[in-house]
């Protein structure tokens, strides 16, 4: 039923809970994970093409680079199958935009990303995702301290 899960990941602790949420379904259901970090290069489209853009844009891919290899490590710890990309533009979009061009049975999403500010002024990500999703999202709650 799972064999597609998407787990969209923003490199936060929370992105991780959700991933090892996603590879744990992904296991029990002899499913394949796939990845995602989307590089929220929207934020600074409004910025001068200089090279401090550049460099803005460079380093969120590099991040996103190395989210998708903690989760990839996670997925070979268990012997899940795995599959990441990064990729740029606004995160509740590619997310449901990716999982809807891979034809994924499931997104697995955390339900607090970065920054309790950005869920008050924009709405977080993981509520837009629910709200225009076309396939069931699983969102992970934060653990509890």
């Amino acid at each position: 039923m799972f064999e597609k899960i998407l787990a969209a990941t923003d490199g936060s602790e929370h992105g991780l809970r959700a991933a090892k949420v996603a590879v744990e379904l992904a296991k029990l259901s002899g499913g394949r994970v796939y990845a995602i970090y989307v590089a929220d290069t929207q934020r600074t489209a409004h910025l001068p093409d200089d090279m401090l853009l550049f460099s803005i844009k460079e380093l969120l891919l590099k991040e996103g680079k190395e989210a998708i290899d903690q989760v990839k490590q996670i997925a070979d710890k268990k012997g899940v199958d795995f599959k990441g990309e990064v990729v740029e533009g606004n995160p509740s979009d590619e997310i449901i935009r990716y999982a809807k061009k891979g034809d994924m049975n499931m997104i697995v999403v955390g339900a607090v990303g970065r920054t309790g500010l950005d869920k008050f002024l924009l709405g977080s990500v993981a509520e837009k995702v629910v709200r225009n999703s076309k396939i069931p999202v699983l969102t992970v709650p934060r653990e509890e301290s």
